[in-house]
């Protein structure tokens, strides 16, 4: 097991470094839905916030904290209205859809460089196995939840081999010769 959380304030402390020093940078800062559960989240999402600090907080929320459904691990609409709560600027996005997911992004960036204060990204996706080699997901989920979720027809890599196709700028023998 690992620490959760422990880079939120950290992820503050450099954003703010940068917002007093002027740089013309951002810090982004990767967690997932179990570490928003921990305490150190909070005060680094709040740091962030009273001292706006540039940072852009990506929080892929997949449903799972290892086997702990969301639904046990706080109540609510998710976790971007907790960022809302504090005076940050948030966005839901759907973390299947590869494009939906850059443009998001490329989109919290350009808004806490220009303003100078946190932004908080929700990517909405699933995990597809269990958590780690010691986790046996069978164990808290039932076997038909990916497919009663319709997880296959949304996975980014088929998404984004859809979309290349369409555009003509990917097909099965170019798959073939990049295998």
């Amino acid at each position: 097991s690992s620490p959760l959380a422990t880079q939120l304030p950290q992820a503050a402390g450099a954003a703010y470094a940068l917002r007093i020093s002027n740089e013309e940078r951002v810090v982004a800062c990767f967690f997932g839905d179990g570490s928003a559960s921990e305490g150190d989240a909070h005060a680094g999402l709040n740091f962030a916030a009273t001292l706006e600090a540039p940072v852009v907080w990506l929080c892929r929320n997949n449903g799972y904290a290892i086997s702990t459904p969301t639904r046990e691990q706080f109540r609510g609409d998710g976790l971007a209205p907790r960022a809302l709560a504090l005076g940050t600027d948030a966005v839901r996005v759907d973390g299947n859809d590869p494009l939906a997911v850059r443009a998001a992004v490329a989109s919290a960036r350009a808004r806490a460089l220009k303003n100078k204060k946190p932004v908080f990204v929700e990517l909405m996706t699933y995990r597809l196995s269990s958590h780690s080699t010691s986790d046996d997901a069978s164990k808290y989920r039932a076997a038909d939840e990916l497919a009663a979720l319709g997880v296959a027809a949304r996975h980014p890599v088929a998404r984004l081999k859809a979309y290349l196709q369409e555009r003509g700028h990917w097909d099965d023998d170019l798959e073939e010769t990049t295998r």
